[in-house]
């Protein structure tokens, strides 16, 4: 019999964590309401505006971001993937067909990212900074997409899993970039809508896995 104490929870440590989980939420969720916000200009927004609509005081917000600008943008894309990855997980326990997780990866990205708006828009304009200063989620979309391509190359032998998610990869930012500058003002971007989007981002795994033959 294991005779050794039971190690105890720090019941205050728990408790703090989930304040600041809390708190780290409501930031985001506040700063991508301000994102999408019409009347807001997005450069005019800042940790301080951000904290006062949140209803959290300026120090608590300097907290959660310290590095200002690129830390909001880097949790709105951190915390945008997380739920995805949990909503992902969930999927490939209930059908293990590759084909079909690949899809789901993309709805599921581009609903999120619809979902976000011009939040995840201005993110995404300065992911070079983001990734830069390491303010990024651990591991990419690319990663988990290569992971699940593999394991389609291995019930069909004659796709090459790496050209595969590279060209799916590729193909789905050049549809997420065209959807990033969607402006109903101008004829040519006004036609790149969330229903394009969605529609587009359908069809990707059939047309690259078309290439592969």
């Amino acid at each position: 019999m294991d005779m050794k104490p039971e190690k105890k929870i720090d019941g205050r440590s728990l408790r703090a964590q989930r304040t600041y989980d809390e708190v780290h939420t409501k930031l985001v969720s506040t700063a991508t309401e301000m994102y999408n916000n019409p009347l807001i200009a997005n450069n005019k927004i800042t940790v301080s505006s951000i904290a006062k609509n949140a209803g959290v005081s300026v120090a608590t917000a300097y907290n959660h971001f310290p590095d200002n600008k690129l830390d909001i943008l880097g949790s709105i894309f951190k915390l945008g993937f997380e739920e995805v990855i949990i909503e992902y997980g969930s999927f490939v326990e209930m059908n293990h067909d590759p084909k079909d997780q690949i899809e789901e990866l993309f709805r599921l990205i581009t609903e999120k990212a619809i979902e976000l708006g011009d939040a995840v828009r201005y993110a995404f304009f300065h992911i070079n900074d983001i990734l830069e200063s390491g303010k990024w989620i651990q591991g990419e979309p690319y990663d988990v997409l290569l992971n699940t391509c593999v394991k389609l190359a291995d019930q069909n032998p004659g796709i090459d899993s790496e050209k595969l998610a590279d060209e799916l990869f590729s193909n789905y930012n050049g549809r997420t970039f065209l959807w990033m500058r969607f402006n109903p003002n101008f004829d040519l971007w006004a036609k790149f809508t969330d229903d394009w989007y969605r529609n587009e981002s359908k069809l990707i795994c059939d047309k690259a896995l078309k290439l592969q033959k």
